[in-house]
């Protein structure tokens, strides 16, 4: 049990290191973003391209986590196939806990410290997604879009 402890917990370590890297540039992102649109006329264009691109990097990332929990599970022989080893990856970092596919006893703590990272994962993606959103409408509120006392030029 304590093999299977230490390489998850060094896994949880690697994959919240590949999240909290891709939140920070996406906020350092925005940041720029939203500072060279200052002054200009904010627009629904603009507010969901600003969603999208933030949305499709949180997710590329929980992708790129899933594939390094697949990865050390095939690299461990729990799995013949990357498609079966990341499939199963997928179940436990969502935590759907689907138990379709399971991993032999030895290993099997490995799917509840995935589980636990993902949980932990989608929580820092929605507080991302939420202090990207609260920029917005700030940034909107500052300039009076929300009140109707916008300067137009």
């Amino acid at each position: 049990m304590l093999l299977p402890l230490l390489l998850g917990s060094i896994t949880v370590v690697v994959t919240m290191g590949i999240q909290v890297v891709a939140v920070v540039l996406i906020i350092r992102y925005l940041i720029v973003l939203m500072a060279k649109n200052k002054g200009a006329k904010f627009s629904f264009k603009f507010d969901t391209y600003s969603l999208s691109v933030v949305m499709l990097m949180l997710f590329a990332g929980h992708l790129l986590q899933i594939t390094i929990w697949a990865l050390l599970f095939m690299q461990l022989g729990e799995f013949d196939s990357l498609h079966t080893a990341f499939y199963h990856s997928a179940v436990n970092f969502a935590s759907l806990g689907y138990g379709d596919i399971v991993m032999s006893e030895k290993w099997r703590l490995l799917g509840a410290l995935e589980a636990s990272n993902g949980v932990l994962m989608f929580g820092l993606s929605a507080g991302a997604m939420l202090s990207v959103m609260l920029r917005i409408f700030d940034s909107h509120r500052s300039a009076g879009y929300l009140t109707g006392r916008h300067k137009t030029e």
